[in-house]
């Protein structure tokens, strides 16, 4: 599992190094794509995860002709690239097109997000959590993902007992 969160100066050729809590976890080679606002690193492992949960969401003719699908595949896929850290210092090359996706300039925020890492170019990540890591956004996300923990019994306290303590 991936956690943390570390800052990295980019050097001129668009390197940052990895923090060495992630290295060893992602392997020698791992994948790194478009997220949303941000860069995603998998592992091997969790790529071909998630490649499999994108290829789920239909046949081949899904993904040509259900715009949804395949704006999905697109963005996913289309910004892969498979990745290494160099043998002295550890850094990860960062490409142009994925630098300018995420704004990344000169530093970067390295994210452990459990099963991925992100990369995000500390000013965007500043705006996204000014909008997005309030409790509320946070009780709002989990209700969203979980519905049927949102819909609460009438009379129900948040433990699940009857507000007046009895049946």
């Amino acid at each position: 599992m991936f956690g943390g969160s570390y800052r990295h100066t980019l050097d001129e050729a668009g390197r940052c190094v990895m923090p060495l809590k992630f290295r060893f976890s992602l392997g020698e080679k791992f994948i790194i794509t478009k997220g949303l606002g941000c860069l995603c690193v998998f592992s091997n492992d969790t790529a071909a995860t998630l490649e499999k949960q994108l290829d789920g969401l239909g046949d081949m003719l899904h993904v040509l002709l259900d715009p949804n699908i395949s704006r999905l595949h697109r963005h996913f896929f289309s910004g892969m690239v498979e990745a290494s850290c160099d043998n002295k210092q550890f850094r990860v090359q960062l490409t142009p097109e994925h630098r300018r996706y995420a704004g990344i300039t000169d530093e970067v925020v390295i994210r452990g997000c459990g099963s991925f890492i992100e990369i995000w170019a500390p000013s965007v990540l500043d705006k996204y959590e000014a909008g997005n890591d309030k409790p509320e956004n946070l009780i709002e996300a989990g209700a969203a993902v979980l519905p049927e923990h949102s819909a609460r019994n009438a009379g129900e306290s948040d433990a699940g007992v009857p507000s007046t303590g009895s049946d």
